[in-house]
């Protein structure tokens, strides 16, 4: 009985806590790079710092290398916004959470008639984190770096392949 009872306990006590999961980066295999000279980063709303490097990072995980000698310049903007919905319940609070992005990568580079192209790509997402936690054993209704890193990261190397498909 004895037993049974420590069983509950340890599983009762684990119930509430986040699953430790071990994330390798996978290396970009490309089969050619599209150079760019430079890349500059506009970042606005929630957790910008943090959106920020997420967004840098992400760049360079992608098939551009940078080349002072090459002609494209690339703007990367990116809006945060942090929603936070809380509803109160019988036991606890259950709280919803989301983080959205709104990335827009615009590409110019001079033609050679004298002219300027300009290339744009979009992408939007949403993150949604809910938690119903049960009593006091814990819960995990708040966004953290663990979670919004990597989904920015994602999200702005989307936007930045997607502009790779139009370079020339």
């Amino acid at each position: 009985m004895r037993v049974w009872l420590a069983l509950f306990a340890c599983v009762t006590l684990f119930a509430g806590c986040a699953k430790n999961e071990i994330v390798h980066d996978s290396e970009v295999k490309c089969d050619s790079y599209k150079t760019y000279a430079s890349a500059s980063f506009e970042v606005s709303g929630d957790m910008s710092e943090l959106v920020e490097k997420s967004a840098k990072k992400a760049l360079t995980k992608t098939c551009y290398k940078k080349d002072d000698n090459a002609k494209l310049n690339m703007r990367v903007k990116v809006d945060s916004k942090q929603n936070l919905n809380t509803q109160e319940g019988f036991i606890k609070d259950k709280v919803d959470n989301t983080f959205s992005v709104n990335i827009v990568v615009i590409g110019q580079y001079p033609t050679d008639s004298g002219g300027l192209t300009t290339l744009t790509s979009k992408q939007n997402a949403t993150l949604n984190l809910k938690a119903a936690p049960i009593a006091d054993i814990g819960d995990k209704g708040e966004l953290n770096d663990k979670e919004v890193a990597p989904f920015v990261e994602k999200n702005v190397q989307a936007a930045l392949n997607n502009l790779y498909k139009d370079v020339p």
